[in-house]
C-alpha cells in the first residue's frame, strides 16, 4: 500500500473503534451475569457455553477470536515471539517502559484520555505493571493458543479499551472524534514493535532482520487478537513499512501536550523504581539512567517535548555500557548452546512474572 492509499485508510479509520468488542461491552453492561460466561468461554472454548441466544455479542466475539487463532500456524504461535526473549527483562524496562510506553504518551488527544482514566494520578506503578505483566504473557511461545494466559488477557485488554471508549464517549455526551480508535491502536502497536526495536538497537541490544520480521509477523496477529483493523498492518512486514505507518499516523497527530509530560515524568519515576528492584543499582543511579536511555532511544527532540531530564553525566555513561552491551551479545551469538540457554531463561522469567498477580492490562 502506498502513501496515498495508507492515508486514505487512516482517514476513513480515525473516527472508528472496534465494533465487536464494543457491541459486548454494551452487551456486559445490560447483562452483567454474562461476565462469568465471557470468562469461561475464553479459557475452555465457547463449546463450553453451548447455545447463547441471549447473548449474540458475546458468541460473535468469542468466534471471531477463535477463528484468529485456529487459522494461525503453528510455527507463528510457539515460535515467532522467541527473538523477543533474546533480550532480558531488566533490558525490556528499558526498550519497552522508556521507549514504548513514554513514546505512547506523546499524543496529546491520548494523553488527556490516559490522564482522565486515573492513569496519572496514583495509578502510573499499577498501570505499567499491567502493560509489562499483559507483553509478558502475549509473547510467551504458545500463549496465544485458545485459553492460555496470553490468548485471555489479549482479550480482556480488547474490552478494556472498548470500555474506556464507552465511558469517553458518553462522558462527551456522544460528541467528538471516537477515543482510543484504529488509528490510536495501530499507533500503539507500533510503539511495542518498531519504537521497541529502534530502542533496542540504540542500546546495543540489534535484532537481525530476520529477527525483526519474525516478532512483525507474530505482532500482526496479535494486532488481529486485539482488534486492529488488518489493513492498517498489512504492510508492516518489516522495519521499512512500519516506518511507512508510523510516518503517515505522525502526519495526523499532534504534539505532546502538558498531559503527555506528566504522563512521562510519572511513568519514568516508576521505571527507574522497577530498575532499582530488579538490578544490584541503587535508586539515585537509575533515575538519570532512565533518563538518558530514554533520550537516546527517543531522540532529543522528542525528549524535550516531553519533558525528559537532560543529565550529561548519566549519557556519559550510557556510552560504553551500549558498547559493551552490543560486544556482548556478538559475542554470546558465536556459542548456540549459550544463545538458547539465555532465551530460556528469559521465557521462564517471563512466564513467572505474566503469572504473578491478575490479568495484564495494555491501555498505558
Amino acid at each position: 500500500m502506498d502513501a496515498a492509499a495508507l492515508d486514505a485508510l487512516i482517514a476513513e479509520l480515525s473516527d472508528v473503534g472496534d465494533p465487536p468488542a464494543d457491541a459486548l461491552v454494551d452487551e456486559l453492561t445490560a447483562h452483567p451475569q454474562q461476565r462469568r460466561l465471557l470468562e469461561r468461554g475464553l479459557r475452555e472454548g465457547s463449546e463450553a457455553l453451548g447455545e447463547l441466544p441471549g447473548a449474540p455479542a458475546l458468541t460473535a466475539f468469542l468466534a471471531e477470536l477463535e477463528a484468529l487463532t485456529a487459522a494461525a500456524p503453528d510455527d507463528l504461535l510457539d515460535t515467532a515471539s522467541l527473538p523477543h526473549f533474546t533480550i532480558s527483562t531488566p533490558e525490556h524496562v528499558l526498550d519497552l517502559g522508556a521507549a514504548a510506553l513514554i513514546h505512547s504518551y506523546a499524543p496529546p488527544r491520548t494523553a488527556a484520555v490516559l490522564v482522565g482514566t486515573g492513569a496519572l494520578t496514583g495509578r502510573a506503578l499499577e498501570r505499567v505493571t499491567e502493560t509489562g505483566r499483559w507483553n509478558a504473557a502475549a509473547l510467551v511461545p504458545g500463549w496465544l493458543r485458545r485459553g492460555e494466559p496470553g490468548y485471555v488477557a489479549t482479550a480482556q485488554v480488547r474490552l478494556v479499551h472498548a470500555r474506556v471508549r464507552r465511558s469517553v464517549h458518553r462522558s462527551a455526551g456522544g460528541a467528538g472524534p471516537v477515543p482510543l480508535h484504529q488509528v490510536d491502536l495501530a499507533r500503539t502497536w507500533l510503539d511495542f514493535t518498531l519504537v521497541t526495536m529502534r530502542a533496542d538497537t540504540a542500546l546495543g541490544l540489534d535484532l537481525t532482520d530476520a529477527e525483526q520480521a519474525s516478532l512483525y509477523r507474530y505482532w500482526r496477529h496479535l494486532g488481529r487478537l486485539l482488534g486492529i483493523d488488518p489493513r492498517l498492518l498489512a504492510g508492516a512486514v518489516d522495519r521499512a513499512g512500519a516506518e511507512l505507518l508510523a510516518e503517515r499516523i505522525g502526519a495526523v497527530t499532534g504534539p505532546p501536550g502538558e498531559d503527555s509530560r506528566r504522563l512521562a515524568r510519572a511513568g519514568l519515576e516508576v521505571l527507574a523504581t522497577a530498575l532499582a528492584d530488579l538490578t544490584p543499582l541503587p535508586g539515585r543511579v537509575t533515575g538519570p539512567l532512565v533518563d538518558a536511555a530514554c533520550r537516546r532511544m527517543l531522540g532529543d527532540r522528542l525528549a524535550d517535548a516531553l519533558g525528559v531530564p537532560r543529565s550529561t553525566a548519566a549519557a556519559a555513561a550510557l556510552r560504553p555500557v551500549v558498547v559493551l552491551t552490543r560486544l556482548r551479545r556478538r559475542l554470546l551469538r558465536r556459542n548456540p548452546v549459550a544463545w538458547d540457554r539465555a532465551v530460556r531463561a528469559n521465557v521462564a522469567a517471563s512466564r513467572a512474572f505474566a503469572l504473578d498477580g491478575g490479568p495484564a492490562g495494555f491501555a498505558r
